[in-house]
Order: structure tokens, then sequence, then C-alpha cells
């Protein structure tokens, strides 16, 4: 950037996400912002008071670009809601500095609030759960919860490099959690029992 001028506000954030995106949130400053877009950081305190308020549309645009990432199609052989599922885990693989500031970081960032910051996204999810699964709209939340924290696990052990899955594996499991719970659906007063001991699952 050779003039000071030329200094946006999504410059300046693009700058940030990408600083993030390779080394981490506690990486983004103002001097490593203004050191990559090649300006003083006079620019930076003129748009963001002080690093409150950057890491908050920081964390906006990282979130954006989740939803983005984890609505892509796959392929017209998968069902879209495992795709989400599949692109979910995808992300904590590809993404794992991202997948960290957002689940992995401490920002209390809990679950009914991350999909409350971007409803348009979570309504155009919701409208795949109901045309893949037939759920009532009561029941959906429910479901989608249930397997949103068996992928985020999945998800989670990935991003940390705990374990290692092969695409197909992922695959494998998301189907093996999506039959179960939807076998949990028609199940919901709990009324099957263990074949050898009588108890109920």
């Amino acid at each position: 950037m050779s003039t000071q001028a030329k200094i946006t506000k999504e410059i300046i954030l693009q700058a940030a996400f990408e600083i993030a995106r390779v080394n981490g949130l506690e990486k983004v400053s103002n001097r490593e912002i203004a050191k990559k877009i090649n300006c003083s950081i006079r620019p930076i305190y003129y748009y963001f008071k002080n690093t409150e308020e950057l890491n908050k549309e920081l964390y906006k645009k990282i979130e954006k670009y989740f939803y983005k990432v984890i609505m892509e199609k796959v392929s017209d052989d998968i069902p879209p809601y495992k795709q989400i599922g599949i692109n979910y885990i995808k992300f904590a693989r590809n993404e794992k500095k991202l997948f960290q500031i957002l689940f992995t970081t401490g920002n209390k960032n809990y679950f009914e609030d991350f999909i409350a910051n971007d409803l348009e996204d979570y309504e155009k999810l919701t409208k795949i759960i109901k045309n893949t699964t037939k759920l009532s709209d009561e029941d959906i939340s429910t479901f989608h919860i249930r397997m949103w924290i068996f992928s985020h696990g999945i998800a989670t052990l990935v991003a940390n490099d705990t374990i290692s899955l092969s695409d197909e594996q992922v695959r494998k499991l998301l189907s093996d959690e999506f039959q179960a719970l939807m076998l949990l659906e028609e199940n919901k007063d709990n009324k099957w029992a263990l074949k050898d001991k009588g108890e109920k699952i």
C-alpha cells in the first residue's frame, strides 16, 4: 500500500484476518497490521478505538467466512445437510487457527449466541435440515444442536491435531450419527430396551 490515504477499514480487517489465519488471534496487533499493509498505526486508530473493537469486527469477518465455507456444495451425491457437517470438519482441518478463534479460545460464544449472530445463514441451515429430515420446526433446533455437538467434537479433535481422519471416515461417522439421531426422534420416550438386560437405553 503506497499511501495511507488509501487505507480503508476493510483493508485493515483483511490484514488482521490474514494474520489471524496464519498465526492466531494473539498475533494480531496494530503494529503487525500496520507492517502488513505498509502504513503507520494512525489509520487503525482512526477506524478502531481499541483492540476490543478491532477484535469484535474481526470475529464477525471470520464468522462470515466460516458460514461461507460450510455452506459450499461438496457433491450432488451427498445430502446437503451432510455436506455441511463435512465442510465443518474440513474447515477445522484446513483453517485451524480460525477454528480455534471461533470455538476454542474461551470467547464464551456459546452455540445459541453463535447461530443468533448470523440469523440469515442459520435460517438457510434450518431450511436444509427440514428438507433433509422432514422434522417439525420445534424439533429442528434440538436435532441440530445434537448433530452439531457430535460434529464439533470431531472438528475440535482434528483442529488440535489429536486425531487424523480421512474424508471417507468423516462421512461414515456423520452418516452413523445422523441415522442414530433420526432413530432417536422415533423413540423420544426412550421405550426401547437392550435385548440382553432389558435395560432402557
